[in-house]
């Protein structure tokens, strides 16, 4: 998230709980702690949180936002299943696991965008079957 995504994430917050004390400094202290989170995921958390209760801190969306996360990535095909096929090469145990690592973050990440089987085909250097239509 950038600092100005922060801003925009409080001015939201200010408006679903506005009992909730903010100041000029608030979204700073907040980019500190919510920076490597996206807007989309955080402004999900926060509305979640303000539905239950009247105030929400920077830990909450954090713990929320694992929890979507989860929840989301948790559906993808079965427990340790890939979703889809890694874009690596499998002979490269470093480069496959990568690509594995990648692909869970990909599904538990609801802004991510899906890849056709054909680009994922073409990503390992192999060549694409022609009954692969995308």
């Amino acid at each position: 998230m950038t600092p100005d995504e922060t801003v925009i994430l409080t001015r939201y917050l200010r408006a679903l709980c506005p009992q909730q004390r903010f100041d000029e400094f608030t979204p700073d202290a907040w980019h500190d702690v919510l920076g490597p989170y996206a807007l989309g995921d955080a402004r999900q958390a926060a509305a979640a949180i303000a539905a239950r209760q009247p105030f929400v801190s920077p830990a909450e969306i954090i713990t929320e936002i694992g929890r979507s996360r989860a929840a989301r990535i948790r559906h993808v095909h079965g427990p340790g299943q890939s979703p889809e096929i890694p874009d690596a090469d499998p002979d490269d145990v470093t480069a496959y696991l990568a690509a594995l690592r990648a692909q869970r973050t990909r599904a538990a990440d609801p802004t991510a965008r899906r890849r056709s089987v054909r680009e994922l085909l073409a990503a390992t250097g192999r060549p694409v079957p022609k009954g692969i239509a995308r």
